[in-house]
């Protein structure tokens, strides 16, 4: 048997995710995110992989950005996954910053150019669960749903410890510089994503 994990660096793929949809002109799907991996799984070859936890890494936004109602509601639906079973979400932070010449008294919510937003946490989160979890033998296969390249150097050091990598990424993704340095690559298109729709 197998033993896989999955990793999935939220912010990175649900961007990806509303650049294919937005591409295509229809409405983003409601994924349901207990049924996703193991259907990304069931992609893998072989028949004895087993689907051992998902850890899903996403941003809390701090008090400001909470008054967005938009990055609220994204956010307490994140915090909902919370209680799905063998489904862990590690939090990092989504800090709002004023833009050059103003104050943090002068940033207004409904007024996005007073502000930029800084994302904190996510990738060290992720970066030290993989290598933690990888040293522990608590997978043998790990699958990354990310396309970001700044976990190249992690990649690299599961392969010198013998785990087989996945990287998973959206169509349109470019994910060319991680498939080299994973086992293998695999793309989810509008036909998988029909395939893990929430139920109504």
């Amino acid at each position: 048997m197998q033993k896989v994990m999955v990793f999935i660096d939220f912010e990175n793929f649900n961007i990806s995710l509303m650049a294919l949809y937005k591409k295509a002109g229809t409405p983003i799907p409601r994924l349901d995110y207990n049924l996703m991996p193991q259907k990304i799984i069931d992609l893998l070859p072989g028949e004895n992989n087993r689907l051992i936890k998902t850890f899903l890494f996403a941003p809390k936004p701090d008090d400001f950005l909470m008054r967005d109602r938009r990055r609220k509601a994204t956010y307490d639906w994140v915090n909902g996954l919370k209680n799905q079973k063998y489904f862990t979400v590690i939090e990092g932070q989504h800090l709002a910053r004023p833009v050059s010449g103003l104050s943090f008294s002068d940033m207004d919510i409904n007024r996005p150019e007073t502000y930029f937003v800084v994302e904190k946490g996510t990738d060290v989160n992720m970066a030290a669960h993989l290598i933690t979890k990888g040293f522990l033998h608590a997978y043998d296969t790990a699958l990354l749903l990310t396309g970001d390249s700044d976990y190249i150097p992690i990649l690299d050091i599961l392969n010198t410890m013998g785990k087989t990598t996945v990287s998973v990424g959206v169509k349109g993704q470019n994910l060319f510089r991680l498939k080299d340095h994973s086992d293998d690559l695999i793309i989810l298109d509008e036909a998988f994503f029909y395939t893990c729709l929430r139920q109504s």
